[in-house]
């Protein structure tokens, strides 16, 4: 059972705070600001997508041809600013390292690989994950080299159904082995000069679907330089991967079956001499309305799948400093994942998934 607390700031990991850790964070901020911050710069007047990499405390801008692509051994900035919407949102995507995040965007989002939420999913028709670094996959390639050989899983997440993205996939990188294909799934295994498409017998039709789109993406991109072979051919298929063995069944899905859950509002609060002491209490359960929400505090939302810290525009500078980390330190004490993904909101920078949460939502 989650009990009324007041925390100090030396018994959490705020402790940190005029550390190197802060000190190498405060760097992050900078390359954040001047990233998009330049005389000319469309971002932040325009509605648009854009795509840093996170390299030795700098921003290096991802190539628009690269956009969906992430390499698992990297950290990612995201921006997006749809349409009709005042305020931008900024997501960090991220693998290995924490990365800084601004106070001046609507609303902020970490993400982390397996764990995204259906918002940043719907910014992609597909989503690639790549073995390595940037430096291995964006450095400037000769012609006469051939890139290495890939096997690739096409994947439409179950957290999809019913989403406005229902039919996006994830593809992502596996093993270079038999051993890595399940007979209820869609893969594409890429050599360079051929690529193959191999489906398992229970295979879904929107992912052979979708594979054939990814093949013919990889053929335009190489301008021609490569033919598709759709894998009807099972020997030069194994002969191509390296090996051949027996196809195991398809396991469960290995995602977390969501559970009923309920959802918990919590109000962060300054309080002791000087306002040191900062003061977490729970104030309501599952049904959540938005006029709970007080713009002189910030509050952690807690929805099952993912939990939100809400920034009141009167609130303490304290608490609007520290309302990220406590939801962390919440989500810690759960007992849940530390990858679970959380989403920083300044009031008025709501979106349609925050709002979906609360009580008396109408839909979209």
């Amino acid at each position: 059972m989650l009990r009324n607390s007041t925390w100090l700031l030396d018994d959490t990991n705020l402790a940190n705070f005029g550390s190197e850790l802060e000190r190498e964070h405060r760097k992050e901020e900078g390359a954040l600001e001047t990233a998009w911050n330049y005389e000319g710069s469309p971002i932040g007047h325009e509605t648009g997508l854009w795509i840093w990499r996170v390299q030795n405390f700098k921003l290096i801008a991802v190539p628009r041809n690269q956009y969906g692509k992430f390499y698992q051994g990297d950290s990612y900035v995201v921006l997006s600013r749809p349409h009709k919407m005042k305020q931008e949102r900024l997501l960090t995507r991220q693998w290995n390292s924490m990365i800084a995040i601004l106070d001046t965007f609507g609303s902020q989002h970490r993400e982390v690989q397996k764990k995204e939420s259906s918002l940043f999913l719907s910014y992609f028709k597909q989503l690639t994950y790549l073995q390595g670094g940037f430096a291995s996959g964006f450095n400037h390639v000769e012609e006469e080299q051939e890139p290495p050989t890939r096997l690739l899983r096409v994947q439409r997440p179950k957290r999809l159904e019913g989403s406005r993205r229902q039919n996006a996939v994830i593809i992502s990188e596996c093993p270079l082995s038999y051993r890595s294909l399940r007979s209820g799934a869609v893969y594409v295994l890429d050599t360079g000069s051929v690529i193959y498409q191999w489906q398992g017998n229970k295979a879904s039709g929107i992912e052979r679907a979708k594979a054939a789109e990814f093949i013919a993406q990889l053929i335009s991109e190489r301008d021609g330089r490569a033919e598709q072979d759709s894998g009807d051919h099972q020997r030069e298929f194994f002969e191509a991967l390296g090996s051949e063995g027996e196809v195991e069944e398809e396991e469960e899905e290995e995602e977390e079956e969501e559970e009923e859950f309920e959802k918990r509002l919590l109000r962060l609060s300054s309080s002791g001499l000087f306002g040191m002491k900062l003061k977490m209490e729970l104030i309501g359960t599952e049904k959540i309305k938005r006029e709970m929400f007080e713009s002189d505090h910030v509050f952690i939302f807690d929805v099952g799948h993912q939990v939100y810290t809400w920034i009141g525009k009167h609130a303490s500078r304290k608490e609007r400093k520290h309302g990220l980390r406590y939801a962390q330190d919440y989500v810690k004490s759960t007992g849940r994942s530390s990858f679970t993904p959380i989403c920083q909101i300044i009031e008025g920078g709501e979106d349609e998934l925050f709002e979906a949460n609360l009580e008396g939502w109408q839909g979209w």
